[in-house]
């Protein structure tokens, strides 16, 4: 093997031991709650595609797993982020808001579930930051409790498809950036027994 050969193996090797090391779940103190929190560091991004207000525009709702570990009682979270890159200030725009996450449903286990928010700011949950929010076009959020056979079945089968329900309208948003492998990660570190209060 030339000495060439063996550095561009050397640094395949080193390329791929920085990406396994990138961290796909983080667990941290909550320096404002005292409370320990894990969740995954990048979102699921569900987008639904809005071409008759600008090409190539987008809305997205980011989906984040959160667990809030309070001296072993732990509860589960899903953390529902709606945003856009659609400038909605524009008047061809605006008669077209952006929906802000109340009820939605998704498949999970082969059923279609319905979820129905707790709150609507996480730090009521005991999260002291602002997780999965995104650095610019926002709109709102929505938290809803979940237990871990639900998250274990979202990890078995992560739905391709979610849908906001509001009023007779559904809103459906289809996988625009996958994390099958965080939530994998997320969901195996959940204890089979877990101290949890009931799910409102």
């Amino acid at each position: 093997m030339s000495s060439a050969t063996r550095l561009s193996l050397a640094a395949a090797l080193l390329l791929c031991g920085c990406a396994t090391d990138t961290p796909r779940v983080h667990e941290y103190l909550d320096p404002q709650t005292a409370v320990t929190i894990r969740t995954l560091a990048a979102p699921v991004v569900y987008a639904h595609d809005a071409p008759a207000l600008a090409a190539n525009a987008r809305d997205y709702l980011s989906l984040g797993l959160i667990e809030v570990n309070n001296m072993g009682a732990r509860k589960h979270y899903l953390a529902l982020v709606s945003w856009s890159t659609i400038d909605r200030s524009r008047a061809d725009t605006a008669a077209v808001p952006l929906p802000v996450p109340e009820r939605f449903e998704m498949l999970l286990d082969g059923k279609l579930r319905e979820f129905t928010p707790v709150s609507h700011e996480p730090r009521s949950l005991g999260i002291g930051g602002t997780p999965f929010r995104p650095p610019s076009g926002y709109a709102g959020e929505a938290w809803y409790a979940v237990t871990p056979a639900e998250l274990r079945a979202f990890a078995a089968t992560p739905p391709e498809l979610i849908a906001l329900l509001q009023d007779s309208d559904r809103v459906g948003y289809r996988t625009w950036k996958a994390a099958d492998a965080a939530v994998t990660e997320f969901v195996r570190d959940i204890p089979d027994a877990i101290s949890a209060a009931p799910r409102r």
